[in-house]
């Protein structure tokens, strides 16, 4: 399925059948600049940056696993009601 992923002013149209690695370079980057991860202290100081398999972006959030594969999860707006 296609999906448009957004960050900032950036949307980028994502396949989630195609591997992490033949996604568009530009997903890619966004990706890993997006799943660095700071920790800080009890006074906000940052002590360690660490990266995750996932990333939040505006409207999703993304998880690449270890084998290549994409899953987005698009966020739901809060007006939205069932």
């Amino acid at each position: 399925m296609i999906y448009e992923v957004k960050k900032d002013s950036k949307t980028l149209k994502i396949d989630d059948n195609i591997f992490f690695d033949k996604q568009p370079k530009g997903f890619r980057q966004m990706y890993d600049n997006a799943r660095m991860v700071e920790i800080k202290d009890a006074d906000g100081n940052v002590t360690d940056t660490i990266q995750t398999n996932n990333a939040e972006f505006d409207n999703c959030f993304v998880e690449v696993y270890e084998n290549g594969r994409v899953i987005i999860t698009l966020k739901q707006d809060e007006d939205d009601t069932i």
